[in-house]
């Protein structure tokens, strides 16, 4: 294996402009790959990678039944220069006497494979921090950065979402909130018309997400995705592995297993906004683990058959504890294919990790990767870590897509 050296990397910033979500969506969905009213002209992104030190990127959830969260991002700057301090009006980055080293730029952060020449987006979103540090001998600017996640919950919503798909509520919520980037599955469940007043983008996004036991969360280029419970049965990232880890192939240097109590759920009770509560129970599970309750309530369900449904899912899927690789970390510089796998990887893509305990034997999981985390030292070195949920957690099988047999239920 012949180590790799760095991506050339292009940190591109915004200076000159504001806020992702400041635009507007014809009809609630997406028009194109930018905001009507505002075309985002790349040209406008100012690269700063020269002056780069380190970069830390963390998208996604770490475990099972945990909501996606706001992908995050810190760029530390060399500002010896002062060319990244608001308090330098004689800067680069100054209009009119103006600094424009302000909070809410958007920032773009790239990455060229060294050996394929092929350019990855790792990190899309907007900076709504500053940090300056200074000592005797040096100064750092970092920019602290998000993702779309954090616009959903910074903006309020009163809205009634149209009955139907869930599709259709999340793209009337989505648009309200003036989300311009955006994919949205037509959905799965069927949900009530639901009014949300005095809400937050997120919390409504996630009563859907809920109720369609789908995902939320805002992809490398920003774009917030809705998808369905089904998406993962007949997408071929998803339901094919797209890479194998470890045991002759693709090596990791790190790998964690979870082998607790803590994602057992055997008393699930599902209850809709204007419903009686629906609950599941194996009784199998409670005599071997205890009771280990799960309660989703104002879920936006249209039928009590539907929220008795899922909480039968989640019983099914979570009644017995299970040996899970929850994440594993790969040198990425330490060769060319693993240099590919750290930048091409997305949330929800299925890969193979296998390992060779001490005792002999070997053995492999398919799972699904759930967050993914970029670590660029000052040093120069490069790591990427991902973190799983159990493919075979996945319970379901779609008509037209994959395989029904003994050990896969038809979806719900």
């Amino acid at each position: 294996m012949t180590a790799q050296a760095l991506p050339t990397f292009s940190v591109g910033i915004k200076f000159s402009g504001g806020a992702d979500n400041a635009g507007w969506s014809l009809g609630y969905g997406a028009l194109g790959s930018v905001q009507l009213g505002e075309p985002d002209d790349p040209n406008l992104y100012i690269d700063v990678a020269s002056d780069v030190r380190a970069i830390t990127i963390n998208r996604g959830r770490s475990r099972e039944l945990e909501q996606y969260q706001a992908g995050t991002a810190s760029v530390v700057l060399d500002d010896r220069a002062r060319e990244y301090d608001p308090l330098n009006l004689s800067g680069t980055y100054v209009s009119g006497g103006v600094t424009q080293v302000k909070p809410g730029r958007r920032i773009r952060i790239k990455a060229t494979h060294p050996t394929t020449l092929t350019q990855y987006s790792i990190f899309t979103g907007t900076i709504r921090d500053w940090q300056l540090g200074y000592n005797r001998t040096d100064a750092t600017t970092t920019a602290q950065c998000s993702d779309a996640m954090t616009d959903l919950a910074n903006v309020d919503i009163t809205t009634t979402t149209t009955a139907g798909l869930s599709g259709v509520a999340a793209g009337e919520v989505l648009g309200v909130a003036g989300i311009g980037l955006l994919s949205v599955d037509a959905g799965i469940a069927t949900l009530q018309a639901t009014t949300f007043t005095n809400v937050s983008a997120l919390s409504a996004m996630q009563v859907i997400e809920a109720s369609e036991q789908g995902s939320v969360y805002a992809d490398e280029a920003n774009v917030l995705q809705f998808a369905d419970r089904h998406a993962i049965l007949k997408e071929t990232r998803s339901n094919t592995s797209q890479a194998t880890f470890g045991t002759g192939n693709l090596p990791y240097i790190d790998i964690a297993l979870d082998y607790s109590s803590d994602l057992i759920k055997n008393n699930v009770t599902v209850t809709r906004t204007g419903g009686v509560a629906q609950t599941s129970t194996n009784a199998t599970s409670v005599t071997a683990y205890g009771k280990k309750s799960y309660d989703l309530s104002a879920m936006a369900l249209s039928t009590d058959v539907q929220a008795l449904s899922t909480a039968d899912y989640i019983v099914s899927v979570y009644k017995e504890p299970a040996v899970r690789v929850s994440s594993i970390t790969i040198a990425s510089q330490y060769h060319a294919d693993t240099m590919t796998q750290a930048l091409s990887r997305q949330i929800r893509d299925r890969v193979t990790v296998q390992f060779a305990p001490p005792g002999g034997g070997t053995i492999s999981q398919e799972l699904l990767i759930d967050g993914i985390e970029h670590s660029v030292s000052p040093q120069g070195q490069m790591s990427t870590r991902f973190t799983f949920s159990s493919a075979s957690l996945v319970q379901g099988w779609a008509l037209g897509f994959g395989a029904l047999d003994t050990t896969t239920i038809l979806a719900f």
